[in-house]
């Protein structure tokens, strides 16, 4: 993970900084023809940044009140000290929003998106006015951020997609390599269907035959008792999968599952489904709403028995087709490459990343980083595993 060429060192200090005013109100940094405004609380800018029942220009993570949330649970937890960043060109127009934060990673100071390993996508929310960004507008905007967020030692810009919304991400510009897995999306302008016949008589085969066992029903969790239920059924499946594939039960990131079950109880736009057969709730799904766009992001389904009959793919359906009937024209899969994916006639989201050492720390680790990557790719199945178990290590405290 090289660092870019990209230096804050040569943005204009303090002729260019106008005086921070009353106590929350924004410090301001003049840049060419643009304005970055910083601060730590996001209600500074509460007027513009838009929620998840808006359509607006940018991914679920990003808006204002799914971040609330993640700053009061997986951002306390991890000892984030947020950066809210607003830009504007000179007119007053809003061109972007960035919600970053530095974060303590093995001693480094880290700027990067207010991520936690749940956001699958990292773009800013973006407004008409970024479509006349050009690249040395971006590249200088960039440096101001950075100036504006010290102190930290590397800023990392990771699962960049290449849009956000109908507007070009401008930071994919600054994109120094691919991020290792895709994004993955459906539209539902058309049918939404799976690509091949075979697929759906096999659909329907699965269907009759877990039917025959009891009813299948198809469930939204509404009530906060019927929320507080199905949540623990979903975590209690989802960490048995994690368990299968990862070896941990998945919900390490301090205030987790705090946060997932704080967004479902609170937002009308977190939503959790389930598949029910009989009086067994058999398959879980929780989901993001934003504007048009549903993102399944997580799912768990029952073992033993029930395995054999895919309930995890027949909630999927489901879901599809409650997207159909409400209004949703996208169904996002979310990050990875899983094989199920393909057999929808979804299309990929190539994902981005970059790295801007800004210390002799910073440059370190990104020397470690690229280290670690060139071992993983050469190194013996046991050093691998041995690499991951020493690096897999989150963020501690200061």
């Amino acid at each position: 993970m090289s660092g870019h060429p990209i230096s804050t060192h040569d943005v204009p200090s303090a002729p260019d900084i106008l005086v921070q005013g009353a106590r929350q109100s924004p410090a301001t940094y003049i840049c060419g023809g643009f304005a970055v405004r910083a601060s730590g609380d996001i209600a500074a800018f509460a007027s513009i940044w838009p929620a998840l029942s808006e359509n607006a220009a940018g991914h679920a993570f990003q808006r204002r009140d799914h971040l609330e949330i993640w700053l009061e649970t997986i951002g306390a937890g991890l000892h984030v000290r947020p950066v809210f960043i607003s830009v504007t060109n000179r007119s007053g127009a809003p061109v972007m929003m960035l919600p970053l934060g530095v974060t303590k990673i093995h001693g480094v100071k880290v700027l990067g998106f207010l991520d936690g390993g749940v956001a699958d996508y990292n773009a800013p929310v973006l407004f008409p006015a970024a479509e006349k960004l050009e690249h040395s507008d971006v590249i200088q905007i960039w440096k101001t951020i950075c100036r504006a967020a010290k102190p930290f030692d590397v800023a990392r810009l990771e699962k960049m997609p290449e849009h956000a919304g109908r507007i070009a991400n401008p930071l994919f510009n600054l994109s120094q390599y691919r991020w290792k897995y895709s994004g993955h999306a459906l539209g539902l302008q058309g049918s939404g269907a799976l690509t091949s016949q075979r697929e759906l008589k096999e659909s329907r085969r699965k269907r009759r035959r877990i039917t025959a066992l009891g009813g299948l029903s198809f469930g939204i969790a509404e009530s906060e008792d019927e929320i507080a239920s199905i949540y623990e059924i979903f975590v209690r499946q989802k960490s048995r999968r994690y368990r299968e594939t990862l070896g941990h039960d998945g919900f390490d990131v301090p205030g987790q599952k705090a946060y997932y079950l704080a967004l479902t109880e609170r937002l009308p736009g977190a939503q959790l489904a389930y598949l029910r057969c009989g009086e067994e709730i058999i398959a879980t799904a929780w989901s993001l709403i934003a504007g048009n766009r549903l993102y399944y992001l997580m799912a768990g389904y029952e073992d033993g028995k029930w395995r054999t009959h895919s309930p995890g793919w027949l909630l999927l359906e489901e879901l599809v087709n409650w997207s159909l009937k409400n209004g949703i024209e996208i169904f996002d899969f979310g990050i990875g490459d899983e094989a199920y994916k393909k057999k929808w006639q979804e299309h990929e989201l190539v994902l981005m990343g970059a790295s801007f050492p800004e210390t002799p720390l910073g440059w370190l680790a990104c020397g470690a980083s690229d280290l670690y990557m060139t071992a993983k790719r050469v190194a013996p199945p046991k050093l691998k595993a041995l690499i991951k178990a020493f690096v897999s290590g989150r963020a501690v405290q200061p």
